[in-house]
C-alpha cells in the first residue's frame, strides 16, 4: 500500500512539491506565533519578579542623592541601584550613545551578571577597581567596534557644557536574560555625577529580599517619601509590565487569526489536491475494490497519501520555525520565554493529524461509495 501511495506523489512531484511548500510555510508562522505567544504569556514574569522601580512623579526633577541611603537601609530591602543618565555623540558622525551611571556595587549584585556569566568577573573586578572605567553594551561594541582596555571620548549633544567625556572601557556586558543594557556606556554613579555636576539621580531599582514582599515594600517605602520634597511614585515590576500583560489578550487574538487563517487556507489547499488525486484514479480504486482489497485498507491508502503530502513539510516547518526564533525572536523582540516549547509541538503534531483526517475524509467517503462495475466500465 505504501508503494501505491510513493508511486502516486512520486508521478504528481509537482503537485506534491507545491503542497510541500504550503505546508512547510504555514507550520513555520504556526510554530513562530506559537512561540510568541508562550513569550509575551510568560516573559513579563520572568523579568524581575523581586524588583521595585522608585522615580519622581512627572519625572520634572531628580531623586535627591540622600535617597539612596534611605532606601538602602529599609527594612526588607536587599540592594538598591541609582542611575542617573544622559545622551551623548560619539565618533566623527555624532552617534547617538546612552550613557549611565550606576551604582557600581549594587549594579553587579542585583543584576547578577557575573554569575549567569553575562560580564566576565575580571572584567568587573577591573571596573569595580577604576573609578572612571565603563561597562559597554555588546550591541554598542559591536556596532562601534569598542574593545576593553580602549579609551575613546563622548561629546556632549549640544557642545556645550558639561565637558565632553572620556571614557575606559573595563568590559563588554551581554544580555541580561534576553534583555539589552538600557545604556550603551554604563559608568560609576560618583564618576558620571563629578562629571555632570548632578547630585540627584533620575531613578533607582530595587531589589527586596523576597518576591513575595515586593508590594508591602513598596507601600511601606510610599508611606516613607509621602512627606518628601520631591514626590516619588514606587511600583514593581509587575505592576510595570501590567500593560503588556493586558495587552496579551490583542496579541493572542491577532495571532489566533493569522493561525487560524493560514491554517484554514492549506486545509483547502490539501483537500484539493487530494480530491483530485482520488477523483483521477477511480479506476484504480474500483479495481482494487473489485479484486478483493477490503475498505480500511482503501481507507488506509487515502489517509497514507494525506499524511506523507502534511506530515513531512509539517515537520519540516516546525524546524524552520526554530531556527526563525533564534534569529530574530531572541535578537529583535528581547523578551524572555520565545521558545517552542513541548506543548507547542505537540499541538502542532495533532494539528498536521487532524488536517490530514480532516482532507481524507470526504475522498475516502466518495470512495466507498463508488460502484465498481460502472466505474471499470468508463475506465
Amino acid at each position: 500500500m505504501t508503494r501505491i501511495v510513493l508511486g502516486t506523489l512520486r508521478h504528481r512531484w509537482l503537485r506534491t512539491v507545491l503542497v510541500w511548500l504550503s505546508t512547510l510555510i504555514a507550520f513555520m508562522l504556526l510554530g513562530f506565533f506559537l512561540a510568541i505567544r508562550h513569550g509575551f504569556a510568560i516573559g513579563p514574569m520572568q523579568v524581575g519578579a523581586d524588583l521595585l522601580l522608585l522615580e519622581p512623579v512627572g519625572g520634572t526633577s531628580g531623586l535627591p542623592l540622600g535617597s539612596l541611603s534611605t532606601v538602602s537601609a529599609f527594612p526588607g530591602v536587599r540592594s538598591v541601584v541609582g542611575i542617573d543618565g544622559t545622551g551623548m555623540r560619539f565618533g566623527a558622525d555624532r552617534h547617538p550613545v546612552v550613557v549611565e551611571g550606576l551604582s557600581p556595587h549594587a549594579f553587579l549584585e542585583l543584576s547578577g551578571v557575573v554569575r549567569l556569566g553575562e560580564l566576565a568577573g575580571s572584567q568587573a573586578g577591573a571596573w569595580l577597581a577604576d573609578p572612571t572605567g565603563a561597562l559597554v553594551s555588546v550591541e554598542a561594541a559591536q556596532r562601534y567596534g569598542w574593545r576593553v582596555g580602549q579609551t575613546f571620548i563622548l561629546h556632549t549633544m549640544g557642545g556645550g557644557p558639561p565637558r565632553d567625556l572620556t571614557v575606559h572601557v573595563d568590559g563588554v556586558l551581554a544580555k541580561h536574560k534576553g534583555v539589552s543594557p538600557t545604556g550603551d556606556v554604563n559608568l560609576h554613579l560618583g564618576y558620571y555625577r563629578r562629571w555632570a555636576h548632578d547630585d540627584t539621580v533620575d531613578f533607582m531599582f530595587i531589589q527586596v529580599e523576597r518576591a513575595a514582599q515586593v508590594d508591602a515594600v513598596a507601600q511601606a517605602l510610599q508611606l516613607r517619601f509621602t512627606n518628601s520634597t520631591t514626590p516619588v511614585t514606587i511600583q514593581s515590576f509587575k505592576s510595570l509590565l501590567q500593560g503588556m500583560a493586558e495587552r496579551l489578550v490583542d496579541v493572542n487574538a491577532l495571532t489566533s487569526v493569522v493561525i487560524v487563517a493560514s491554517l484554514f487556507g492549506l486545509f483547502l489547499i490539501c483537500f484539493n489536491t487530494l480530491i483530485h488525486s482520488v477523483s483521477g484514479r477511480i479506476g484504480e480504486f474500483a479495481l482494487l475494490k473489485a479484486i478483493g482489497f477490503a475498505p480500511p485498507r482503501l481507507l488506509w491508502v487515502i489517509f497514507l497519501e494525506a499524511l506523507l503530502t502534511i506530515v513531512p513539510a509539517a515537520a519540516a516547518g516546525l524546524v524552520c520555525a526554530l531556527l526563525l526564533i533564534h534569529a530574530v525572536a531572541g535578537t529583535k523582540l528581547d523578551l524572555p520565554g520565545i521558545t517552542l516549547t513541548s506543548a507547542a509541538v505537540a499541538q502542532a503534531t495533532c494539528i498536521a493529524l487532524g488536517l490530514a483526517l480532516a482532507s481524507s475524509a470526504l475522498p475516502a467517503l466518495r470512495i466507498m461509495r463508488v460502484d465498481c462495475a460502472q466505474a471499470l466500465r468508463r475506465g
